[in-house]
């Protein structure tokens, strides 16, 4: 009666757990807005790709828009934008589908093993996704990274797929997130490893050849330049190490490492030999990625959603100990224990997600930033910045206006970045504004423009820029959100 219980509960815990997740998403497709200050940056560049512009721009470059991420992510999005056109809402599907489909793929990849097995892990990876909130449903690359992740296992898992297969798949997958993000290949360690011991040390060089090629493909177009990014990246490696977010980054890690070491010491007597070794090796190179991973992690405007792609790997190691125990009724229910504590712990994660969502903020942005350019037909508009926290929000939707054509030459997400890690603004730049080839630019009504002391405590413009911004434009008009700041040359 107690297994049957727990095995039922299961069950219905990860049913709900994922109509949670698949309401979540298509609410935050609907949000006329975004949540992350990142989230703009990556779509318009996407659009801007579409219309044949280039993504990487020299680090110096008079436009600030570079961002660090690998060419794969543009790419995805570009790819959508050119079937559907470009909206905030069609920017938002991709990332929100990858993270559905990662709960989908993490079931079919315990595919062969007891229902209850299935119903743990794919429950608690979505948990866990909850947790990640809004890291996990923003359209930066850790949804897409998670999801190779997931199909990475699938593929691990497969008895149908033989050595050349693997070497096919990793090969491909591994090159797609290192095309995300430069170290992705870390969350392959554990299926790498594996794939040392089961074919051989040739079919590892077969699949890292294959890897690399898959990540250079992108940059034989001009539209990505390597050089370019690397000069960024390299900026951005220069950032300084954080003891404090290291310690909260150990302390979060526990999420992903109590499930699969309690479930497979439990399991281990019961296991054959060769699933014994397999378990053993994936285990191992788990706890070595995860400790690789931390470096970058608590790097400043990283944080603790760095380890959310390893949360498949994660429960497909539970998993295996759990399919050796389901006769067992106190292993089924720590497993629905340990389900139902991971999804109580998404509450707080939730709550904060809603509560950033102001939608009747968002609406007003979307209305006045559309009504301005209604209003001046023929004029080009950018968003710019202010000098609150709180006001920044109000910049995310720039997308709009860079849909709909317009220019798009500072964006305050990479400037941020860029100036507090030592590049800064630039003669180039401060010409680009004096030549008053944006028109007009919107400034979050009621403060100083580009006058924000950001994330990192310093001034992300500064004076000179300012100098040249407020001796070029002048304040015409005011509305609820925007003031609006005309060229003095009659723009």
């Amino acid at each position: 009666m107690i297994r049957q219980a727990a095995s039922y509960g299961l069950v219905v815990a990860t049913i709900v757990v994922a109509a949670n997740v698949l309401m979540l998403g298509i609410t935050y497709a609907l949000y006329m807005g975004y949540v992350d200050t990142g989230e703009p940056n990556i779509v318009a560049l996407s659009w801007r790709l579409v219309n044949g512009n280039p993504v990487y721009l020299p680090i110096d470059d008079a436009a600030r828009i570079t961002n660090l991420y690998g060419p794969y992510l543009y790419l995805i999005h570009a790819s959508v934008f050119s079937v559907f056109g470009a909206s905030v809402f069609i920017g938002k599907l991709p990332g929100i589908i990858a993270l559905v489909l990662t709960i989908v793929v993490c079931a079919f990849g315990q595919r062969g093993r007891s229902y209850q097995t299935v119903a743990f892990a794919a429950g608690c990876t979505a948990a866990i996704i909850m947790i990640n909130l809004p890291a996990s449903i923003w359209d930066r690359p850790e949804s897409f990274m998670m999801l190779s992740v997931a199909l990475g296992v699938l593929l691990n898992n497969s008895s149908r797929v033989g050595k050349w297969g693997r070497v096919a798949g990793f090969g491909i997958l591994i090159g797609i997130v290192i095309g995300l993000k430069i170290f992705a290949a870390i969350y392959f360690l554990p299926m790498g490893l594996l794939m040392l011991v089961r074919d051989g040390f040739k079919a590892c060089v077969a699949t890292v050849i294959l890897a690399f090629a898959v990540t250079a493909l992108p940059f034989l177009s001009p539209m990505f330049e390597l050089q370019y990014l690397l000069d960024l990246i390299g900026v951005m490696a220069d950032k300084p190490n954080s003891s404090n977010e290291l310690l909260k980054i150990v302390r979060y890690s526990g999420f992903y490492l109590i499930p699969p070491l309690v479930f497979v010491v439990w399991g281990w007597k019961s296991m054959p030999a060769d699933e014994k070794r397999e378990a053993a090796v994936l285990t191992g190179g788990f706890l070595l990625a995860m400790l690789a991973v931390m470096y970058p992690a608590q790097k400043p405007g990283a944080g603790m959603y760095y380890m959310l792609p390893f949360v498949v790997v994660a429960f497909d190691i539970a998993a295996r100990g759990l399919n050796r125990l389901t006769g067992r009724p106190a292993a089924l229910v720590t497993a629905l224990l340990v389900c139902v504590l991971l999804n109580i712990a998404t509450i707080p994660a939730e709550k904060r997600f809603f509560r950033n969502l102001n939608w009747d903020m968002a609406a007003g942005v979307a209305s006045e930033i559309e009504g301005i350019a209604l209003d001046n037909p023929g004029k080009s508009i950018e968003i710019g910045i202010g000098d609150s926290n709180e006001s920044y929000r109000r910049t995310y939707q720039r997308t709009r206006l860079v849909f709909a054509g317009h220019p798009y030459s500072l964006d305050t997400s990479i400037v941020i970045d860029t100036t507090a890690w030592g590049v800064e603004i630039t003669a180039a730049t401060r010409a680009l504004i004096e030549s008053c080839k944006t028109d007009i630019w919107l400034v979050p009504a009621g403060e100083r423009p580009f006058a924000w002391i950001g994330y990192y405590g310093k001034d992300v413009y500064g004076q000179a820029f300012r100098d040249s911004f407020n001796s070029t434009y002048i304040k015409s008009e005011s509305r609820e959100y925007f003031d609006i700041y005309r060229c003095r040359g009659g723009g």
